[in-house]
């Protein structure tokens, strides 16, 4: 790991500036600030998580699904509009069987819908024998469980999904924020923990589940991080009508107006798209072709 960090440090030192995958109206200041400080270029070109603006690009993004779109689409349809939680921890982030149990008793214990993704690495023993000869039954009227790959984008943009709560990583933290859909944060590791302060910090979108350290892979007697009444009670306090949760959906729906219109023609990301493609030309232009890593010539076409 540390020398992949390494690697990716020194690309960076190289390189004539960065890609992102955001947009210039969410990050300004911290675009601006990078740019100041390093005396590189950024080009916010995000969010590209929008290309995909219907059900079947949105449920074919990434993965197959190990469940059938279209069952979940009707189970969806079923709910009222903002009334389900959404629990999605990605493909990376490790949980450790006694943190799943807790995890689900607190959704059970909300009384509100949901549907809760459990990633393929995690199917253990004692976590599965639960769920089918317990929790799954209890919560079949109203929770759905997804083992393995789920269709995120397509789940996070229906007006059913009211709440999300995350492992805050960039692709996932983008996603929620281009639904319009406020988050409940559960950073893990890494910059995870900054992209939480983003949400709940900055944009205000956002409220800590509790997450009190890190953490580490392969720690699977790690203790309980965050209890079941931690998860009802941030579950409740993000669904339930008050004026915080209203504000802040309010705030969600707003961030996610923006993110279309810097994507869409003649908005920010649009518009950094063409400039990117110029700073390329102009550069291939000036040596005649580009290079790789190695110093060997590419052909390069525009």
């Amino acid at each position: 790991m540390e020398q992949i960090r390494k690697k990716f440090l020194e690309e960076e030192l190289k390189s004539d500036g960065e890609v992102i995958n955001s947009f210039q109206e969410l990050e300004t200041l911290y675009i601006e600030s990078f740019e100041q400080t390093t005396k590189k270029k950024v080009w916010a070109v995000g969010p590209m998580c929008l290309c995909h603006r219907d059900n079947n690009t949105m449920a074919a993004r990434g993965n197959k699904a190990s469940m059938d779109e279209a069952q979940c689409l009707q189970w969806l349809d079923s709910m009222k509009p903002g009334s389900v939680v959404f629990v999605s921890f990605g493909s990376l982030a490790c949980t450790t069987p006694q943190q799943l149990v807790e995890l689900g008793l607190g959704l059970e214990t909300s009384r509100k819908p949901f549907i809760w993704v459990i990633k393929a690495g995690a199917k253990l023993p004692e976590v599965e024998e639960w769920l089918a000869d317990e929790f799954e039954e209890r919560v079949k009227n109203r929770g759905m469980v997804i083992r393995g790959w789920a269709p995120q984008l397509m789940i996070l943009q229906h007006q059913a999904v009211g709440g999300f709560v995350t492992h805050c990583g960039w692709n996932s933290t983008i996603e929620g924020i281009c639904a319009g859909v406020p988050m409940i944060t559960w950073p893990h590791f890494g910059e995870q923990f900054l992209n939480e302060k983003l949400l709940v910090d900055v944009l205000k979108i956002g409220m800590e589940v509790g997450v009190k350290g890190v953490t580490q892979w392969g720690s699977e007697n790690q203790e309980v991080m965050v209890t079941r009444d931690e998860v009802q009670k941030a579950v409740n306090t993000l669904m339930d009508e008050g004026a915080a949760a209203e504000e802040m959906r309010v705030r969600a729906k707003d961030c996610a107006i923006k993110a279309r219109r810097a994507f869409d023609e003649g908005g920010s990301s649009y518009d950094n798209i063409r400039l990117l493609i110029q700073e390329m030309e102009i550069k291939t232009n000036a040596c005649g072709s580009v290079v790789d890593r190695d110093g060997n010539k590419l052909s390069f076409l525009v």
